[in-house]
């Protein structure tokens, strides 16, 4: 059920234009000082050195990141293809993600 609706709203910032992806575009949004809400989604059957990488970079920015679904299910989510990490540049989304994931229950 958090899954679905963390989806959905991955949905509507991909409609808006409010997401980020690429290896140097993801770099750039975890060290922007400028957004304050920020959240990276890490597909579960991403690369292995790819996830660890981003980790890293969330924990040392302390931008948070919740690992969530399969590259399947968060492309055809977003209208895109083969996504596997991104990051979420609408502030009030990236604040309704969190919030969602980390709430207590199902």
């Amino acid at each position: 059920m958090k899954e679905e609706k963390i989806l959905t709203l991955l949905g509507f910032a991909s409609k808006a234009k409010k997401l980020v992806y690429g290896k140097e575009n993801i770099r750039d949004y975890i060290k922007d000082y400028r957004l304050k809400n920020k959240v990276i989604i890490i597909a579960t059957d991403a690369g292995e050195r790819v996830k660890k990488d981003i980790k890293i970079r969330c924990e040392i920015s302390k931008v948070p990141y919740i690992e969530i679904s399969t590259k399947e299910k968060i492309s055809h989510s977003t209208g895109m293809l083969n996504v596997s990490i991104l990051g979420v540049s609408d502030e009030n989304i990236a604040k309704s993600i969190v919030k969602l994931y980390f709430e207590r229950g199902d």
